[in-house]
């Protein structure tokens, strides 16, 4: 009997690189589904920061224009544009006028009437961000997650008044 130089493959080895296939395949069977959801919470996580970056520049793009322009509708209308490309839920705008003295934190003082100088424009932002995550959404945040902008200006031209209307009101600071 003649042998060659490399040797023959028995069965044990045949098996072997077979039963080495098969667990690579459960290995990655179990490993892929916890990446995919790590990827997608990871998604989840910056449209999160996104949605609230959006409402804090909303907020502050409102306080911007109340700070010239007093007139509520306008306000709400310029906030609530400025937070349009986010995914959330519709936005509570909340507009007042309060007095700057003689706490430090202004929504403690009284209202302004009539507004006018040394006046500060609260605008507060609430909304609700949902999770497109099933797993996020359903176990954590059920309800989703609410949002709160507040910004704080003082006011620097009164408008309207007398001799100008809403109509006729600067719309940029």
């Amino acid at each position: 009997m003649i042998r060659s130089g490399r040797p023959r493959p028995t069965l044990g080895h045949r098996a072997r690189s077979d039963g080495r296939r098969g667990q690579g395949l459960v290995e990655f069977a179990l490993v892929f589904p916890v990446f995919i959801l790590l990827v997608v919470a990871a998604i989840d996580v910056g449209k999160g920061v996104f949605a609230y970056n959006s409402i804090t520049n909303g907020a502050r793009e409102g306080a911007r224009l109340a700070i010239v322009n007093q007139d509520v509708a306008s306000i709400t209308q310029r906030a609530i544009s400025q937070t349009s490309i986010a995914e959330t839920a519709v936005p509570n705008v909340t507009v007042t006028f309060k007095e700057s003295d003689p706490n430090a934190d202004p929504s403690l003082n009284d209202n302004c009437n009539p507004v006018g100088f040394g006046c500060v424009a609260i605008i507060r932002f609430e909304t609700t961000y949902t999770p497109m995550t099933p797993i996020i959404k359903n176990i954590l945040f059920p309800s989703g997650v609410t949002f709160v902008a507040t910004s704080v200006e003082v006011v620097e031209f009164t408008c309207p008044n007398t001799t100008t209307t809403a109509a006729n009101c600067p719309k940029q600071p």
